[in-house]
C-alpha cells in the first residue's frame, strides 16, 4: 500500500517540475512524426519494465534538480555578460559576479462584500557587478496585480510602486543601478538610479541611509530615510523606525513604522505594524502581524486595519519555499465605513542563487 506522504511528495514534485518548465521556458517539447514504413518493417526493441512509484520519484526530482541548475547557469552567464559588457579587463577577477533572484506566484482568495480570486505574482533579482565596480548592484523588481491588495509597508522606499503603504493596481517592473557608498554592521548607505518600465518611461533617483544601534544584547533599534525624485511626485521622502527585542533565542517582537511625505501625496501617508516572529525549525517560521494605515488627513486618519498570520516553510529541496497567510482585515469604503474582509493567500517561491566561482 501507498502512503500519503509519497502521493503528495509525487504530486508536488510533478506540479514543480511543470511550473518550472513552464514559466522559464527551459523544456524542449520532442515529438516524433509518424512516416509510412518502407522496406522491411523495423525490428522490435525489446520492452523496458515498468518504473517503481520510488524509481519514478527519483527520476521527477532528478529532473526538477537538472532544470534548476540548469536556469542557474543560463542566468549566471546573462548576468556575466552583462557585466563584461559595462566593465573593463582590469578588474574581472577582483571579484565574483553573481546573484539572487526569488520568482513568487500565489492566489489569493477574498470575502467581503463578495468572494474573489486574485493572482499575485512577484519576482526580484540582485546581481553584483565587480567588473564594472565592487560597489555596484543591478536590482530588477516586478510584480503583476490585477486588484489592489491588502495595505502594508513599503517593501522598498523610493522604488516606484513598492514605496507605498497601498499598493497601486499596476504591472510594475523597475529597473535600478545602486552604488554602495557606505556598507558596515551598523551603517548602510547606497544612491540609485533607475527607470520603471512603462510608456513613457519613468526615471527615478533616490538615496538609502539606514543606521542600527543595540541598547542591550536583546534590544536593537533601526532608523532608515530615503530621499527620492519621480516625475509625477517631484522631491519626497520616507522615514523608517523599527524597534526589536529578542524574547529568546528563536523568537523577535518587532514595532516598524514609516511615513511617506511627497508633492504627489495630500498630506503623510503613514503605516505601523506589530509583529510576533518564532522560528519553528531550520526549516519553518511563522509571524503574527497587526497593521493599521492611514494618512494625516483628518478625515481619514485611519484607513485600514489589518490582522494575519503568515507560515514560511522550505520543503523538498533547498530553493524552493512556500507561505500560507490568512488574513482578516477592516478597509474603510467609499461611505467612509469600515467593513470586514477574509483573505487567504497561498504562495510558492522558486530562488535561485549563483556566483560565478572567480576569486
Amino acid at each position: 500500500m501507498l502512503d500519503h506522504s509519497k502521493i503528495l511528495q509525487v504530486a508536488w514534485t510533478t506540479v514543480l517540475a511543470l511550473l518550472i518548465n513552464c514559466v522559464f521556458g527551459s523544456v524542449v517539447l520532442a515529438g516524433a512524426e509518424e512516416t509510412e514504413a518502407v522496406g522491411p518493417p523495423p525490428r522490435e526493441e525489446p520492452k523496458q519494465e515498468e518504473k517503481t512509484l520510488k524509481e519514478t520519484i527519483v527520476d521527477i526530482e532528478k529532473s526538477v534538480e537538472e532544470t534548476h541548475e540548469r536556469l542557474e547557469q543560463d542566468i549566471l552567464k546573462q548576468v556575466m555578460r552583462l557585466d563584461g559588457f559595462f566593465g573593463t579587463v582590469q578588474t574581472e577577477n577582483r571579484r565574483r559576479t553573481s546573484y539572487e533572484f526569488r520568482w513568487r506566484s500565489g492566489i489569493r482568495v477574498e470575502e467581503g462584500k463578495s468572494l474573489k480570486l486574485k493572482p499575485d505574482i512577484t519576482l526580484r533579482a540582485n546581481m553584483v557587478l565587480p567588473r564594472t565596480s565592487e560597489k555596484l548592484r543591478l536590482v530588477i523588481s516586478g510584480e503583476n496585480q490585477v486588484e489592489t491588495l491588502s495595505p502594508a509597508l513599503p517593501q522598498d522606499p523610493g522604488n516606484p510602486g513598492f514605496d507605498r503603504t497601498a499598493q497601486p493596481v499596476a504591472r510594475l517592473v523597475n529597473t535600478e543601478f545602486r552604488y554602495q557608498l557606505v556598507k558596515e554592521p551598523d551603517r548602510d548607505l547606497f544612491v540609485g538610479a533607475g527607470v520603471r518600465i512603462v510608456l513613457p518611461l519613468e526615471p527615478f533617483v533616490r538615496g538609502r541611509y539606514q543606521i542600527s544601534h543595540n541598547f542591550s544584547s536583546i534590544l536593537l533599534i533601526r532608523l532608515g530615510e530615503t530621499l527620492f525624485v519621480k516625475p509625477k511626485e517631484i522631491v519626497g521622502e520616507t522615514t523608517e523606525v523599527n524597534l526589536e527585542r529578542l524574547l529568546d533565542e528563536k523568537t523577535i517582537l518587532r514595532l516598524a513604522g514609516t511615513g511617506t511625505l511627497s508633492q504627489g501625496l495630500h498630506g503623510m501617508e503613514w503605516g505601523s505594524e506589530l509583529s510576533w516572529i518564532r522560528e519553528l525549525s531550520a526549516k519553518s517560521a511563522i509571524t503574527f502581524t497587526g497593521g493599521i494605515y492611514g494618512s494625516s488627513n483628518p478625515s481619514t486618519f485611519a484607513n485600514d486595519y489589518r490582522l494575519l498570520t503568515r507560515y514560511r516553510r522550505n520543503f523538498l529541496t533547498e530553493w524552493l519555499f512556500y507561505e500560507l497567510e490568512p488574513e482578516i482585515s477592516w478597509p474603510r469604503g467609499s461611505d467612509g465605513a469600515h467593513f470586514t474582509k477574509y483573505a487567504m493567500t497561498f504562495r510558492l517561491e522558486v530562488l535561485f542563487r549563483k556566483a560565478d566561482g572567480k576569486n
